[in-house]
């Protein structure tokens, strides 16, 4: 089980998307678990065949345990005993037993069919808290939808409370143990605007945002500032090689922190249509790139006109850049007033890992890839 990264230090397994006897390759998805964040698939980290699976769907497994074991070929022998250290739901034998012979997936102790286990997800309910009508006590879609009728928003409150409970838990232990502090910027944002119409007339069908600007912009200085691309990791400095960006999404619950990988690093055409499956994946439930460990990470309020804010950076991160909405500025420039557009960004950083010189050299470059679009 990989480091997931920003919010939790174990996951449960959902549903294993291979069998035993299976080959796969390299980076291809091994497993499907759940945080208290979003759903996710866990890649392996090695090609093979997959001999043994250590763990059941349902159970709780620590990062760093191991979930499966994987050999070059089907005959080469391997270590029966090796155990994960997991808080299981159900006993293996229960689960066996409850697995149902249509198409079904088992949640720990509960079956149900995959559609009824997908709007339960939406709906923030519990399956242990549905009866089930199908046969040997299956539940169906029609199951969940008749618990909603009778239960209400009570499951969906309860679903949005875990959520807020667990970024209050995020936010406290960022504060209580990162020392913040702030550097703020107006950035001159008229080339970004300019590049992002042009963009937008000739290609209407992948639109830029302000947001995809920023990212872009913040990922490419990123990766010109190694200073500011490192984390603290037990009393030392770790440097991190890529530039990878943790973009801050709100939803109905609360807040999703979404990985992407190199922002900066491939065509803009490519780079867009990444973020835009990141973001919708994300806002269905679903967060892809457990191996991708950004230290910087984005939050954009523009949207909702606000000028200038300070935010909080999530555990793992070096840094998180607040960005306010655009807004017209004028300026004194060669002896006149010229009118601007302007973007107020605040950088929470890491005291421990930079200082306000490496922030303001970060922000520079940052100024000259949003020139550079």
């Amino acid at each position: 089980m990989p480091d997931l990264g920003q919010t939790t230090s174990e996951a449960k397994i959902v549903s294993w998307l291979k069998a035993p006897g299976e080959k796969l390759a390299m980076g291809e998805p091994l497993l499907e678990v759940e945080t208290d964040k979003a759903t996710m698939d866990v890649e392996a980290f090695v090609g093979g065949f997959l001999r043994k699976r250590l763990a059941n769907e349902g159970d709780m497994v620590s990062a760093s345990n191991p979930v499966a074991i994987l050999t070059d070929t089907l005959d080469e022998e391997f270590d029966e005993d090796v155990k994960p250290k997991s808080k299981s739901a159900a006993p293996a034998a229960a689960a066996e037993s409850l697995q149902p012979t249509t198409s079904a997936s088992v949640s720990g102790n509960v079956a149900a069919v995959p559609a009824a286990r997908m709007l339960a997800k939406q709906l923030g309910i519990e399956l242990s808290t549905v009866r089930g009508t199908g046969p040997q006590g299956l539940i169906t879609k029609a199951d969940v939808e008749r618990s909603v009728s009778q239960t209400g928003k009570a499951a969906a409150t309860s679903h949005e409370s875990k959520a807020r409970e667990t970024m209050a838990a995020l936010t406290s232990r960022s504060k209580s143990t990162i020392p913040h502090f702030y550097v703020t910027l107006d950035l001159d944002m008229a080339a970004a605007e300019g590049w992002r119409a042009r963009w937008n007339q000739s290609h209407p069908e992948l639109k830029a945002s302000i947001n995809d600007c920023l990212v872009r912009a913040a990922s490419a200085a990123l990766a010109d500032s190694p200073r500011v691309n490192a984390r603290a990791s037990d009393g030392k400095v770790e440097q991190e090689s890529s530039a990878d960006v943790l973009v801050v999404v709100g939803v109905d619950s609360g807040l999703l922190l979404v990985p992407v990988a190199d922002p900066h690093a491939d065509a803009v055409e490519s780079f867009l249509q990444r973020m835009k499956a990141a973001l919708s994946s994300a806002k269905d439930g679903k967060i892809h790139g457990a191996k991708v460990t950004p230290l910087l990470a984005i939050s954009n309020l523009g949207m909702f006109g606000v000028k200038e804010f300070s935010a909080i950076i999530p555990p793992g991160c070096n840094g998180i850049l607040a960005a306010g909405a655009l807004r017209d500025q004028v300026v004194w420039r060669n002896g006149r007033a010229e009118p601007v557009s302007v973007c107020t960004v605040t950088m929470s950083a890491d005291h421990r890992t930079v200082d306000g010189i490496a922030v303001a050299q970060f922000l520079e470059r940052m100024q000259f890839h949003l020139n550079s679009l």
